[in-house]
């Protein structure tokens, strides 16, 4: 399914404009504040549903009530009219002029992104990184995605027992039981793809720079092995803090650099590869696990790697759809040239 058109509307610095789109390796072409970085965004929208992690409030444009994104897509005799809107209470989504409320529906395609922030992903917190491996599991497992749903359905129901109530745990003993059960269902998961994740990242670690080596480890928050009594040992801990302690919202997924941790002993440099590694190997499990159409929006993406690096990692996605931000013109099938928040051609 091929986007043919992009419009937006009200859109970060972005008042009204139209972008004409192609197959191949698309360029988004301009000078540094241009809008570059808010165009790419606007696309991972209008594919996946999801963007770059602001709120609403600060997509949309300065002093606007309202605006959005729509893309006309075309797929042989099939069109298919996609659509966000932006309001300051948040985003709405759109199919063919009918309402879509999950997001999952709405992603009509996979998205690797890859961004000059993306090392966030090593030197952030725990959050950052389940989000990030959360995703990708989400995407080619459905048990996943709808286990995760659940889970945090129960979180959200036993969060607020505890800031209600002085004795909870006579509601909850039921509960907790579906809630150990999930925890454990998600944990067996969450490690199982974390260690195929893994097995390819590795390898395009080595290719990117071959006396460079990585490695993946799950760190629990609590005991896998007997959940039923760690419940018990942390009941007080839970009252006293009025929040759930424990569980896969809690745990970490720890990524060592050459045998130590890599936030803290790998440089810029070799972060950014480490997390470029990465996302090449969920573009690895796409391909094998998913049936939509992956598309890789690349921001500003080799600019620390030398010329052999370089060539490496673009080696690695030649022949996909591909939006690249640049300042500087590149080999590319179509040029989306911007300046200072208008598409020029």
């Amino acid at each position: 399914m091929e986007i043919k058109e992009l419009v937006l509307y009200n859109f970060r610095n972005f008042h009204y404009e139209k972008a004409k789109l192609s197959g191949g390796l698309n360029l988004i072409l301009g000078k540094n504040g241009a809008g570059k970085t808010n165009f790419l965004e606007a696309l991972s929208f209008i594919y996946s549903g999801k963007g770059f992690g602001d709120p609403a409030s600060e997509v949309l444009m300065h002093n606007a009530e309202k605006g959005g994104v729509m893309a006309e897509f075309h797929e042989g005799v099939r069109d298919l009219r996609k659509v966000l809107y932006v309001e300051e209470s948040g985003f709405k989504r759109e199919m063919n002029n009918k309402p879509v409320g999950r997001i999952s529906t709405f992603r009509t395609h996979n998205i690797v992104q890859f961004l000059p922030y993306d090392t966030l992903l090593i030197d952030g917190s725990p959050e950052i990184r389940r989000r990030f491996f959360d995703e990708i599991i989400s995407t080619v497992s459905a048990e996943y995605e709808k286990n995760l749903r659940d889970y945090y359905k129960i979180l959200k129901f036993r969060n607020n027992y505890l800031k209600t109530y002085s004795n909870p745990f006579k509601f909850l003993d039921a509960q907790d039981e579906m809630f150990v059960d999930l925890n454990k269902k998600i944990d067996e998961m969450r490690k199982k793809y974390v260690e195929l994740i893994l097995k390819r990242a590795k390898v395009h670690l080595y290719d990117i720079e071959n006396s460079w080596n990585m490695n993946l480890s799950v760190e629990n928050s609590w005991d896998i092995n007997e959940p039923m009594k760690f419940r018990e040992s942390v009941k007080n801990e839970d009252l006293r803090r009025r929040v759930t302690t424990w569980g896969v919202s809690k745990d970490d997924i720890l990524i060592d650099f050459n045998g130590k941790y890599a936030k803290y002993t790998a440089s810029r440099g070799q972060k950014r590869a480490v997390v470029i590694a990465l996302k090449l190997a969920s573009l690895d499990l796409y391909n094998k696990l998913s049936k939509k159409e992956t598309i890789l929006l690349l921001d500003d993406l080799l600019y620390e790697f030398d010329l052999k690096r370089d060539k490496s990692v673009a080696d690695k996605i030649r022949g996909y759809r591909a939006f690249v931000t640049s300042t500087k013109e590149v080999d590319s099938d179509n040029v989306i040239l911007i300046e200072k928040g208008k598409v020029i051609g």
